[in-house]
């Protein structure tokens, strides 16, 4: 019965839509200013600071064009599976930080929606990447441009 909710099409295609236009949003102004994301990547003291403008550049592309697939449905477990890794090192970022007793912007919206870290951040990132995981796991290709390898029928007989 949970396996039927999890896996049905419609609660997939919600949420390719949901995390996809989070991580458009999300990405969007950290594009248009790299620089102020590059400034809160630097506030958590991980990355080298000669590193921090092309880790900032990284990141954000790769939020919007992976939000992008997953909109439209092109390579949608790829997409999920980069957002995935993404929230993992977002995870990973963010309890470094309040291990060492740290208190940063999280530079998650850029410049529009930021706030500070928390331990509800993580859990955020942990419900958001059970999404991607959902998605990873269930996707058969519905209201998808180009669904990638796995076909509708590859699912049933698993």
């Amino acid at each position: 019965m949970i396996a039927r909710i999890l896996g049905g099409r419609w609660l997939n295609l919600a949420l390719r839509l949901f995390l996809g236009g989070m991580f458009v949003y999300a990405a969007w102004d950290k594009v248009l200013q790299p620089a102020g994301f590059a400034m809160s990547v630097r506030g958590y003291k991980i990355i080298p600071f000669a590193l921090s403008n092309l880790f900032a550049l990284g990141v954000s592309w790769t939020e919007l064009v992976a939000g992008v697939m997953l909109i439209l449905g092109i390579f949608t477990r790829k997409a999920a599976g980069a957002i995935a890794i993404l929230l993992v090192m977002f995870i990973v970022a963010i309890t470094m930080v309040l291990v060492r007793g740290m208190t940063v912007d999280c530079g998650c919206f850029g410049a529009e929606g930021g706030s500070s870290t928390s331990w509800v951040l993580i859990v955020r990132n942990i419900a958001l990447l059970f999404g991607a995981f959902l998605i990873m796991a269930y996707n058969d290709g519905f209201a998808s441009l180009f669904p990638g390898s796995r076909s509708p029928d590859a699912r049933l007989s698993e």
